[in-house]
């Protein structure tokens, strides 16, 4: 029986055909790329196999031995705006999560995401969702046609970091926001977010522990963070979903109010917990959530699709699909996939 469990928990080590990567298609038709140059990072844009944007973020590599790995791209289609996140390691257990915003042929902003690099952050991993809405006016609050659209994006972003006391940690960035907006940027320690519990006494091998990831599902408007703990041996869904909040802008007086700014704000709240093994590799795994949250996990591994899913008895014992007779991997991942529901 333990020899079982194991085999469909170590499926879960997905490869990494499936996780985000330094690739992204707009809806218009660019193929964005990001790819580690000696002289630093270069965003690439190709449409219809013409190149249209080349372009060096500016935060070179300082000194030799200085790699970038671990490359995430988005392109938001709201703002138009390329996002493009990534592991600068300086050293031997000495690295940063850094992010960069392409905006009309320039970049607005370049940041660090992370704090110490003697914590070594690490396994970043990123996600776009837009959120909209309107708000009423006051004055006539049954009438839709006076009310205040609201529409934002943002970029979510988890990575891992620290040795003896380590943690997943989340940032969000509010693409919309003007680059000045000292409140665009927020961060959490994920920690934060955890159910209460006794700690994990269990050693949890890094494959297993140090991978926070988002779970793909058909709402587009929030995130769902699969993440692990050394607080308890329980991997826990984080929902990050958002709405509309009006804020009175004071004028230089004091007193007088000038205007309303309306803006969409997270909520954060847990939605589920599952059992967290030593075996259950979260490295480059590609999870699947249907609307009941419950997941379906898989990989593609010599011809073959395999996968389990999770229910009331746990994790399903492991299911092959063969790609043959007719049967085309671009037509086995969504067979796959649909089993999320």
């Amino acid at each position: 029986m333990r020899r079982f469990v194991l085999a469909c928990l170590i499926l879960l080590g997905a490869t990494a055909a499936f996780a985000a990567g330094p690739y992204f298609l707009d809806r218009s038709g660019v193929l964005w790329q990001a790819s580690a140059t000696p002289g630093g990072l270069v965003l690439t844009g190709q449409k219809n196999g013409a190149q249209v944007v080349n372009s060096v973020v500016p935060f070179p590599l300082a000194m030799p031995g200085t790699t970038d790995t671990q490359i995430q791209v988005a392109a938001d289609d709201l703002t138009g705006k390329v996002t493009v996140v990534w592991q600068r390691t300086w050293a031997a257990q000495a690295s940063e999560i850094m992010m960069a915003v392409w905006h009309g042929g320039d970049w607005e902003r370049v940041a660090r995401l992370s704090s110490d690099l003697m914590a070594n952050p690490r396994n970043p991993q990123i996600q776009l969702t837009q959120f909209s809405t309107s708000v009423p006016n006051p004055s006539a609050p049954d009438d839709p046609g006076q009310a205040t659209p609201v529409q934002d994006s943002f970029l979510h972003v988890v990575w891992w970091e620290g040795i003896d006391q380590s943690h997943g940690s989340y940032a969000l960035l509010r693409l919309t926001a003007d680059p000045t907006d000292t409140d665009a940027l927020q961060e959490q320690n994920l920690d934060n977010f955890t159910l209460l519990g006794l700690g994990c006494t269990a050693l949890m091998p890094p494959a297993v522990l140090e991978h926070p990831t988002f779970a793909a599902q058909s709402a587009h408007d929030r995130a769902l963070i699969l993440f692990g703990s050394q607080r308890l041996c329980l991997f826990q869904l984080l929902e990050v979903s958002f709405a509309a909040q009006t804020t009175p802008v004071v004028g230089s007086d004091g007193m007088t109010v000038v205007a309303q700014r309306r803006r969409s704000v997270p909520i954060f709240g847990l939605k589920k917990a599952f059992p967290m093994t030593q075996d259950l590799s979260m490295d480059n795994v590609r999870v699947v959530l249907g609307s009941n949250l419950i997941p379906v996990a898989y990989r593609v591994t010599d011809g073959t699709v395999q996968y389990v899913t999770f229910g009331d008895q746990g994790w399903s014992p492991l299911q092959t699909l063969v790609v043959a007779n007719g049967l085309t991997l671009d037509q086995a991942i969504p067979l796959v996939e649909n089993l999320a529901r």
